[in-house]
């Protein structure tokens, strides 16, 4: 028989392996501007995608300048005392995530984070549901200090379904029968006995369903209307446009109207 060899075949992927090389080969020569570029971008960056800068952690001496910063305001407010400085620390210290979360927040939405603070400083909650000889609880604690007193007598329903109740409230020698479907409604009537005595509970902001209150002699409801470190809830304060739903005036950051109960966005 004749001799011969037998062809082999080639590898797979061995002829494929070429093809690439051949085509690297062929690419052109970069430009000088895009090696200018090659040459600018540090090493071990190539190909990675930007990661978002990281907020600046806020160093003790930019959160005392803070702290201090709203203290003044708030007392310039005439929402507290300047006694107060120490014990307004305590309450910026126990604000969710710490004194820098406080300070991070408040660059960039003073109004939420020094409302929050206060409502859970000198101020109190009250649920969306809620008892009346709870809330009576909270606003009685607070008047105390002026050695005033709220009873509430004659509590009944008028309406389960709308939640609307009735009550006769006593303050002194005042007695007034009031109607009212939530916490707010309560505290509108013993503000207007509160009248002659120079004293107020505002309502403050929770951006939520629940509401909080704040007691406060002789409200400078024109600094408050005005500044953008507090957001109170009132009909003095409504200078942020209309309710779409009944066109009665609202606040800047209000979450819902108080006339008619319409939520905003």
């Amino acid at each position: 028989m004749p001799w011969f060899r037998k062809k082999e075949k080639p590898e797979k992927g061995k002829d494929e392996a070429k093809e690439p090389e051949a085509k690297e080969e062929k690419k052109e020569a970069p430009s000088p501007s895009e090696e200018k570029g090659k040459a600018a971008e540090p090493e071990g960056t190539k190909g990675e995608a930007k990661k978002p800068e990281a907020k600046e952690t806020p160093q003790p001496g930019e959160i005392e300048a803070v702290v201090n910063e709203v203290h003044g305001a708030l007392v310039n407010l005439g929402l507290t005392v300047p006694p107060t400085r120490a014990v307004f620390g305590k309450r910026v210290a126990a604000y969710p995530g710490g004194e820098a979360a406080f300070v991070s927040d408040y660059r960039s939405e003073p109004y939420r984070a020094v409302t929050r603070v206060l409502a859970d400083w000198l101020g109190f909650r009250v649920p969306d549901l809620f008892e009346p000889d709870a809330l009576l609880s909270d606003v009685n604690t607070r008047l105390s200090s002026f050695k005033l007193s709220v009873q509430a007598k004659d509590l009944t329903w008028l309406d389960q379904e709308l939640n609307l109740r009735k009550a006769k409230l006593v303050l002194g020698d005042q007695e007034r029968v009031v109607r009212f479907k939530d916490a707010r409604d309560l505290l509108k009537s013993i503000n207007d006995m509160l009248v002659p005595k120079k004293l107020a509970f505002v309502e403050l902001e929770t951006w939520a369903d629940d509401f909080a209150f704040l007691l406060v002699r002789e409200p400078r409801w024109d600094k408050i209307a005005a500044t953008d470190r507090v957001v109170v809830k009132a009909d003095q304060t409504a200078k942020g446009g209309e309710c779409g739903e009944c066109g009665a005036p609202v606040g800047k950051h209000w979450s819902d109207c108080l006339k008619c109960g319409a939520v905003f966005n």
